[in-house]
């Protein structure tokens, strides 16, 4: 089986914790416990971690820059307030991975 997935870092401390929740898209949880564990207690047997954080945060950056290269188009299609709110969601996204808080990866397991 592969995934690929958002996930918090099981070692974060509480307050980092919850703004990786905050940050990140609202399926975004590890449940404190880490994918190769939860992949092992489900019968895998081998579980490879291709990590994938900084093409996550590449994309995220361009999707940010990207939208706000173009704020007056979008902002008058989708309305201001929605644009705005966006903007804020990725940003908040992009510094939780900057910082270590979100990481990306695709999980392979046996």
């Amino acid at each position: 089986m592969g995934f690929l997935t958002i996930y918090v870092p099981d070692d974060l401390s509480e307050r980092d914790y919850r703004r990786a929740l905050r940050a990140g898209p609202s399926t975004v949880s590890s449940r404190r416990r880490a994918h190769d564990e939860m992949l092992a207690s489900a019968g895998f047997t081998s579980v490879e971690e291709v990590p994938l954080t900084d093409e996550f945060l590449r994309t995220t950056r361009a999707w940010y820059y990207g939208r706000e290269r173009y704020a007056t188009e979008i902002a008058a299609a989708e309305g201001d307030a929605g644009f705005q709110e966006r903007q804020a969601d990725s940003l908040a996204q992009l510094e939780a991975i900057e910082a270590g808080l979100l990481r990306r990866s695709l999980f392979i397991a046996h």
